[in-house]
């Protein structure tokens, strides 16, 4: 079993959210139709609601599920982040890993829109309800509250009915059998409402964590969890186990005889949560009385952290769920007969009934063995023997441990128990009453083994006194800290000392020195006899070798002593002189079942490992960053330290970074040493390695598994070095199936190779060499940085010296740079005297030169500016036609504000004598604040679309639709302002208008009669109001920028009664309306001054602005009415008499309605000239008119028809022709080819001759030129040994076998049939190489499509791009147009005409090319044998020169010029036609 990386783990979760909104998607969709279908009254509608219904409750099944996957796959990226194995590892941390392993894993939540929708499914079925078909369907007494499954249960009770299956009630029963489906799995559903029930329990703790103050945030949620326990904790038994606590589990578990249920409880618990020894797991096959009682006495430390990160989404061993079932669904294990049990047994033993009801099969629930009740029997006998032993003693005598070894309740529950103090020099054991010496008894599984104590180090130096009982500290308080009070340490000798016990916790003395007493005063004479007598024991040596020997860093000359005692060889004598002992290591004494070392780190610790000095006697230097160093020094600087943070590289911190290859590599050759030596390992060394090195300890059947590995992998029953590391990664995956392959091929290694003494020599002096290699290279760069440094500061020193320098050089220079400057002063007078004199006498000169000149050049201005005047005449007057010209083409003007910015909008239109705009219409914008002009260009398909979305029109509109004032009106809403640096600019948006921002607040108003819902929108820059009128379905917008909102506030004044700051109402108004926190208030001010009302301009519409918008425009209201009934008094009369010699009435056709034209301005307008009162003009005469534009080209009018154009009747007709034949060339040929084209074409075409003559032999170079001679030279003969020689060196290639295909068709190659077959092979072998046709696109565009550009008039370049498109592209309509087109031009070229035929004749069935219908140039040639009114536009025709036979009579549509063999299906041609029908009206 392999994992995936981490970056495949985040594409997995991806993959699985995309799956997740796939399935909330099409519940979505399910509901939206079943809600539109509850609306709508269709007769007979209950299947289609049974419909919907089962596919919402499977919908919402997959939704559950989907969204379970997710969240475990984001749990397992948890895992991996934290780096530690999952909850349900086999190997159990230690005490320093236990914060990392008690973290629990994150419940995820999945957010659709913004919400939790596993709590939006518990509530969007509620209206299921009132559906009858749905209550008839599912039941009257069916509950549709918190019902996602619409099952006859909901949610709470399904998984109420999940937990517990033993006593489930006979109403329960019946509703699961009265589901409507047959297919339903009840266990399915029943787990999928545990995972809303979990995902609701969650919200809680997320809500609860937030309220909670004061709360570490990584420990947010274990907080919120013990916070909802203590609200509620037999309710969060559902989901995860109690709150463990660690002195109430030590009483309950040091009993001697306790409860049946108390052992159960706990020995499930451990078995559940995977914390029992791999040894008892691996043999366990059912529980017994001795077996639960040692799983019960087992350490609480794992179970209490196991139980901490639970995660209810893990799944569990099936054996260990089939063993457990029993004994947790005891009748003794229910709540009603554990009274008078602790609540953590009764919490503990709910959540363990509540996970097993959820894993266990019911159907595979068998008969509850009689061993079960026995199991009971036997441990409530023992209870109460002990109990009725208590109560004759009259003393509480069931605890194994008294109040001296508390620090050890939780990992050393045995029971003998060993303690070693200053006042008991022997060891003590209780007394055991004969139940338990029966339980020792017992298969030898409580046999009392003394405590095992292992030294491991500390991390410090201390320096002692003999004598003294104070050890002073050479290292950090922190570090330290690990020495508490009562701990059993060694001193100076991990295994020669004496256990000393440690009297006061390291702390700070007066001196600021780190200190801590012995229980005793320290006494060193005893290890240097002890060392004596076993450096002196022979038979010790030979017993223990040389690993017990004592190495240089334990010998008592390497210890720092203030001066040198001799000291007795006998044991029983001790010196008692002060020696004073500084810089020892201190070994602190733990119980071997907390020591997690591997073998190496224990060798390591227990300076086992020697330190070999490989540079003692080199001269040897290494040279990095041009420094030399020598390595002897190095190599000194890397011995073992004993301190944390050692200066230096360490050899042991690079022990674990051996390369796993040089370790099995290394493995391999030791056992290929191995007697007898050897180049391979056989069966017997493999045997011997695999029961060395214990490979798969923990797993059934080691031997045969090895035995089998080994089968697998030998080669004539022996392994090579390739079949060795093959097998070891076998035996990996096998122990540690659960782990990627490298990380459990480095666990059996790191396990077990390491510990071959030629392995872990080698792995050893790698370690040193690679901490040497590391060492050199910081020393180096060290005093590389140095030598940087010291070279910084010498350069600051010299520059300040070279500053001093320069400064008094140029002191210096001052002061002859002065001198100098003095004498230059007195000959620049002497020549400033000089220069003056010269200078009268040039500006006598000067003054009658500029008299004559004057006079002259007055009168050569006076002639320009009479010419300019002219000139400027002309202008003006071209100036004026043209603003007559553009003032006529005025269709729309109006004046706007936007954002309290007034603008006049006038939108212009080009009608046909504007061909060769770009738009149709052109809005211009003038903004009278700045005097700019934003012009807009609008084409006809923007102008359409923004007024058919705006109009809400079903059908397009017209022109005439289109000009009109209420539709033009429209365009101007679609303007943006944006003020930049406080200059307004105005855009014009082509997109539909969607509101942005915040929505603050949503009402319902009453105005002009109807009623209004109002929405607030807010902005970082503005307030938008959007109003709704449902009667009408209709929307408006204003907004409002802040800074005119401040404006605005800032000139209200407060209303009476309203409290406020009196101090600054006066200056400020309603300004405090801003805080922040009278939001509200400023909400509720602003919706009392929207003003909506009647449109002034559309009495139809409604118009929607704000109070002082309103108030404004009263005001220029008023203002412009004076002023224009002032003007209108003086100029009605004469304004009505010129008005009938100014206007003339004309046609516009596209909106098939008269116009009025100023004959003077050319102005035109839609409406009737107002002075004309009931009065008209008379109507056009239907006549051309030669009209002039203002720069004096002709252009021709009809004002009676509306028609326009720039070209006479000839000149019109030839334009036609010209664009039906540009039209048909395009169609032939495809878009014109563009000048970057031709250029990269012809430089493409010219480079390909030139690099065949130079490389004639490459491959490329064969293929261009084959197909430049082929395509644009169009020398068959010469390109066909070139495309042989091409075909030789590469045959699969796809341009080369697309191009070689073309090219025979082409040349109609001997035989035509022998050809097409050939070329019909290359086609199918390139389709399969190359599917997209990706290598042959730019070939066909630079030589295929090129030829045919460049000579079209050529039958054969028509020819290949025919085949072109033929074989490559399929399109055998656009083929047949073009070999039409060959033939066109040469009808007699026999290469045309024969590939014509054989695509022709490939056409029908049973063809290459074969179609459904013959080709449409057959319809031409065609005769008409039948036609029906029944048909339709369909016709039944016969081809009397069909080359195929059988094939004669075909059907064709002459609407859709289709063509086909098979008769059409007439239902479906009768439903085109009554789609396609429309009503006539009576005449």
């Amino acid at each position: 079993m392999t994992t995936m990386s981490g970056a495949s783990m985040t594409q997995f979760c991806d993959a699985l959210a995309d799956e997740v909104l796939q399935n909330i998607h099409n519940r979505e969709a399910l509901i939206n139709r079943l809600e539109k279908l509850h609306h709508e009254s269709v007769v007979s509608r209950d299947t289609r609601i049974q419909r919907l219904l089962y596919g919402i409750h499977n919908a919402s099944l997959a939704v559950v599920e989907a969204i379970t996957a997710w969240n475990q796959c984001k749990q397992q990226t948890w895992y991996r982040k934290n780096t530690f194995e999952l909850h349900d590892a086999t190997s159990t941390p230690a005490d320093g890993n236990r914060e990392h392993v008690s973290q629990r894993c994150p419940f995820n939540i999945f957010s659709w829109n913004g919400q939790n929708y596993m709590k939006k499914m518990l509530s969007d079925l509620d209206f299921v309800a009132e559906i009858p078909e749905a209550l008839q369907f599912l039941g009257p007494t069916t509950s549709f509250q918190r019902n996602p499954f619409l099952l006859p249960m909901n949610v709470d009770e399904l998984a109420l009915c999940h937990r517990d299956k033993s006593n489930q009630s006979t109403v329960e029963s019946r509703k699961i059998s009265t589901i409507p489906w047959k297919d339903v799995k009840v266990q399915r559903v029943q787990h999928s409402s545990f995972i809303m029930l979990l995902d609701e329990f969650h919200r809680e703790l997320g809500s609860l964590s937030n309220s909670l103050p004061d709360i570490d945030e990584n420990d947010s949620l274990s907080a919120a969890y013990a916070t909802s326990r203590c609200r509620d904790e037999m309710y969060s038994t559902r989901f995860y186990p109690p709150e463990l606590n660690v002195e109430d589990l030590s009483d309950i578990a040091n009993t001697l005889d306790p409860p049946a249920t108390h052992v159960i409880a706990i020995c499930c618990a451990s078995l559940i949560l995977n914390c029992v020894d791999a040894d008892i797991m691996n043999k366990l096959l059912f529980l017994t009385k001795p077996i639960a009682l040692k799983i019960f006495r087992q350490p609480l430390g794992s179970l209490i952290d196991k139980a901490r990160s639970y995660n209810p989404l893990q799944k569990f061993d099936v054996k260990v769920t089939n063993i457990v079932h029993p004994f947790v669904m005891h009748e003794k294990m229910s709540k009603d007969a554990m009274t008078g049990t602790p609540e953590s047994i009764l919490l503990l033993t709910a959540w363990l009934r509540g996970v097993l009801a959820r894993t266990y099969d019911a159907d595979s629930v068998t008969s509850r063995s009689c061993s079960v009740d026995k199991v009971f029997s036997e441990l409530n006998s023992a209870n109460s023997r002990r109990n009725a032993k208590a109560g004759g003693m009259n003393k509480p005598t069931t605890y194994l441990s008294d109040d001296s070894n508390k620090e050890n309740d939780v990992h050393c529950r045995n029971a003998s128990v060993q303690v070693q103090t200053e006042d008991f020099d022997q060891i003590v054991i209780q007394e055991k009453d004969a139940s338990f010496d029966k339980l020792q008894s017992f298969n030898g599984l409580f046999d009392p083994e003394p405590i095992r104590l292992v030294p491991i180090p500390i991390p410090i130096t201390i320096s002692v006194t003999e004598g003294s009982q104070a050890a002073v500290v050479n290292g950090d308080l922190e570090v330290a800290s690990s020495i508490q009070l009562n701990d059993a340490v060694r001193i100076c000798d991990p295994y020669e000392s004496l256990d000393w016990k440690v009297k006061s916790a390291p702390c700070r003395d007066e001196n600021g020195r780190v200190t801590f007493e012995l229980t005793a005063a320290y006494d060193h004479s005893k290890i240097v006899a002890q060392e004596k007598k076993t450096r002196d024991d022979a038979i010790y040596r030979l017993c223990y070798g040389k690993d017990r020997t004592p190495s240089p860093g334990r010998a008592l000359s390497s210890i720092n002593l203030n001066e040198h005692h001799d000291v007795a060889s006998d044991q029983q004598t001790s010196i008692r002189s002060h020696l004073h002992i500084k810089e020892v290591r201190v070994w602190k004494l733990i119980t071997e079942d907390m020591d997690t070392r591997p073998p190496w780190r224990k060798e390591y610790d227990d300076e086992m490992i020697p330190w070999i000095e490989d540079y003692a006697d080199s001269n040897k230097c290494a040279k990095l960053f041009r420094v030399r160093v020598k390595m002897k020094a190095v190599e000194n600087s890397c011995r073992d330290s004993p301190y944390l943070n050692c200066v230096h590289q360490q050899r042991v911190t690079f022990f674990e970074r051996v390369s796993l290859v040089k370790v099995i590599d290394e493995a391999f050759h030791a056992v290929c040493q191995w007697h007898p030596k050897g180049s391979l390992v056989d069966n017997v060394k493999w045997a011997k390695l695999s029961r060395k090195m214990k490979f798969m300890s923990n797993m059934k059947n080691a031997k045969h598994e090895i035995d089998m590995a080994f089968v697998r992998h030998n080669n004539d029953r022996k392994l090579d070095h390739a079949r060795f590391h093959s097998i070891l990664r076998d035996i990996a995956s096998m122990q540690y199936p659960a782990l990627h392959i490298d990380i459990a091929l480095h666990k059996v290694v790191w396990a077990s190779l390491v510990t071959l003494p030629d392995v872990n020599r080698m792995m050893w002096k790698e370690a040193k060499a690679m901490a040497i290699t590391l060492e050199t290279r910081r020393v180096c760069a060290q005093i590389r940085i140095a030598t940087l440094v010291r070279k910084q500061h010498q350069r600051a020193k010299y520059a300040i010296a070279k500053s001093a320098a320069v400064v008094i050089e140029t002191r210096v220079r001052s002061l002859l740079a002065r001198a100098l400057f003095a004498s230059l002063v007195k000959a620049r007078n002497d020549d400033a005297t000089f220069k003056h004199q010269t200078q009268c006498s040039v500006v006598v000169q000067t003054s009658w030169r500029r008299y004559f000149w004057r006079n002259r050049f007055i009168n050569h201005q006076e002639v320009r500016k009479a010419e300019a005047r002219r000139r400027i005449a002309a202008v003006r007057a071209k100036l004026k036609a043209e603003k007559d010209r553009v003032a006529a083409s005025i269709v729309y003007r109006d004046v706007i504000r936007i954002d309290s910015t007034i603008a006049a909008v006038a939108i212009h239109f080009h009608d046909e004598s504007a061909f060769k705009e770009d738009a149709v219409l052109v809005m211009k914008v003038y903004v009278p604040t700045t005097k700019e002009t934003f012009t807009f260009r609008l084409e006809e398909k923007t102008v359409r679309e923004c007024l058919e979305n705006a109009l809400d029109s079903s059908s397009p509109l017209s022109w005439n639709e289109m000009l009109q004032v209420d539709a033009l009106r429209e365009l101007p809403k679609r303007l943006m302002l944006r003020v930049v640096r406080g200059r307004p600019i105005f855009l014009f948006s082509k997109k539909n208008i969607v509101e942005k921002g915040t929505l603050l607040k949503k009402v319902a108003i009453l105005a002009a009669g109807d009623i209004f819902v109002l929405s607030l929108f807010r902005s970082p820059h503005e307030v938008a109001f959007v109003t709704y009128q449902p009667s009408t379905r209709l929307s408006m917008r204003t907004k409002l920028i802040n800074s005119k909102l401040t404006e605005w506030l800032r000139d209200s004044s407060p209303r009476p009664g309203y409290q406020c700051d009196r101090t600054n109402s006066s200056t400020e108004g309603m300004l405090h309306l801003l805080n922040s926190t009278r939001q509200k208030e400023l909400l509720d001010w602003l919706v009392k001054r929207v003003v909506i009302r009647k449109h002034p301009k559309e009495p139809h519409s409604m118009q929607l602005l704000l109070q002082f918008e309103a108030e404004e425009e009263r005001i220029l209201k008023l203002v412009t009415k004076v002023q224009s009934q002032w003007r209108r008094l003086r100029t009605q009369r004469r304004a009505k008499e010129q008005t009938f010699a100014q206007y003339e009435k004309i046609y516009n056709r596209e909106y098939n309605m008269y116009a009025y034209r100023n004959v003077n301005t050319d102005e035109r307008q839609w409406e009737k000239p107002k002075l004309l009162g009931v009065d008209d003009l008379a109507n056009p005469v239907d006549e051309w008119r030669e009209v002039q534009t203002e720069d004096g080209r002709k252009y021709y009018v009809n004002y009676g028809t509306g028609q326009s154009s720039w070209l006479s009747e000839q000149d019109a007709a030839r334009l036609v022709q010209r664009r039906y034949r540009s039209k048909h060339e395009s169609d032939l040929l495809g878009a014109r080819i563009q000048f970057p084209d031709i250029v990269k074409a012809m430089k493409f075409i010219h480079g390909a001759r030139v690099k065949y003559e130079q490389e004639p032999e490459k491959l490329s170079n064969l293929v261009n030129y084959a197909m430049l001679r082929h395509c644009l030279d169009l020398d068959f003969e010469s390109a066909k040994p070139i495309y042989e020689k091409a075909m030789k060196q590469s045959p699969n290639h796809p341009l080369i076998s697309r191009a070689y295909g073309i090219f025979l068709l082409a040349s109609c190659q001997p035989t035509q049939a022998m050809s097409f077959q050939a070329s019909t092979r290359l086609f199918r072998e390139a389709d399969v190489s190359d599917p997209h046709q990706t290598m042959i696109r730019s070939a066909a565009e630079i030589y295929f499509r090129w030829a045919v550009l460049g000579n079209a008039k050529n039958p054969l370049a028509l020819l290949n791009y025919a085949l072109l498109h033929q074989c490559i592209y399929k399109d055998y309509e656009h083929a047949e147009k073009i070999y039409r087109a060959a033939l066109a031009i040469d009808p007699t070229n026999t290469f045309v005409t024969d590939n014509y035929s054989l695509f022709l004749q490939e056409r029908y069935p049973g063809g290459a090319y074969e179609s459904t219908g013959p080709p449409f140039s057959v319809v031409r040639r065609s005769k008409t044998i039948e036609e029906r009114p029944k048909f339709g536009e369909w016709s039944k025709l016969i081809d009397p020169m069909c080359p195929k036979k059988g094939f004669e009579v075909y059907w064709y549509n002459r609407f859709t010029k289709v063509t086909q063999f098979a008769e059409p299906d007439w239902n479906e041609v009768w439903a085109v036609r009554v789609r396609r029908r429309s009503v006539v009206p009576d005449k």
